[in-house]
């Protein structure tokens, strides 16, 4: 006889795997394990331990310490208006986080990183308020998803731009707030104003804090940008529990 305790294990890995992803209607939740073969037949721990799994990639809470701040992982938590990444920071005392807002009606805003003091709990359906280093508490409206990203520490220096994938990176230089994905995005703040460029770019020659950043642009040319203070992962796959 099967251990009849099972049910609710199973049925409490379902939902959470669902919590974590609410958008999806049960039956397409249903579709995508069996597409991974979890289907018919399949045992019922193995059915929990992949329900699992997928709340470790999309939890319905983001995972926070007793001082309400990250304490592991790469997290990209979308909102209706911004798109914001969250890490651990240097120090068990903060967090980082980079603030991306999403275009609308053609008018970008500048992305930015600071510090992060709190969180208050992190989750879709739920309100995004992220606490500065001051203390003082920003709103982004409410989280649509989390997702855990996997992460990636290898240095920017001789990437090709046809090896990026699902890469994104914000860069920060001494005069300019730089987004590096498939495109070159730059924004600098000019009188008052954020002044844009896109460059088509080959490859990353120089990356590393300290110096400039050098690029081999795609007509051919090499430019060289203010001299690089920060580097972070803001985009990439997602992460992968085995």
């Amino acid at each position: 006889m099967f251990d009849p305790t099972r049910i609710d294990r199973t049925l409490a890995a379902l939902r959470t795997a669902w919590e974590g992803q609410p958008d999806l209607p049960l039956g397409t939740l249903f579709g995508m394990l069996a597409s991974e073969g979890y289907g018919w037949g399949v045992s019922d721990d193995d059915l929990t331990r992949r329900l699992e799994d997928m709340a470790r990639i999309h939890p319905p809470l983001l995972p926070l310490s007793d001082a309400s701040l990250i304490t592991h992982g790469l997290w990209l938590t979308v909102t209706e208006t911004h798109r914001v990444t969250l890490s651990p920071g240097a120090s068990s005392e903060t967090s980082h986080a980079v603030v991306r807002p999403i275009p609308k009606e053609g008018v970008k805003g500048q992305p930015v990183a600071w510090s992060v003091s709190a969180l208050r709990p992190v989750g879709p359906g739920r309100p995004l308020v992220i606490a500065d280093s001051e203390g003082f508490e920003h709103r982004f409206g409410i989280v649509h998803s989390v997702t855990r990203l996997k992460e990636d520490r290898r240095s920017l220096d001789g990437l090709k731009r046809r090896s990026v994938g699902d890469r994104v990176w914000f860069i920060r230089t001494a005069a300019e707030t730089i987004i590096l994905d498939h495109g070159l995005h730059v924004i600098e703040r000019k009188n008052r104003e954020l002044a844009r460029a896109d460059f088509s770019w080959d490859r990353i020659e120089k990356c590393e804090p300290g110096s400039p950043l050098d690029v081999h642009l795609s007509r051919g040319t090499q430019h060289s940008f203010g001299v690089v203070e920060d580097i972070i992962l803001v985009e990439n796959e997602p992460w992968s529990p085995s």
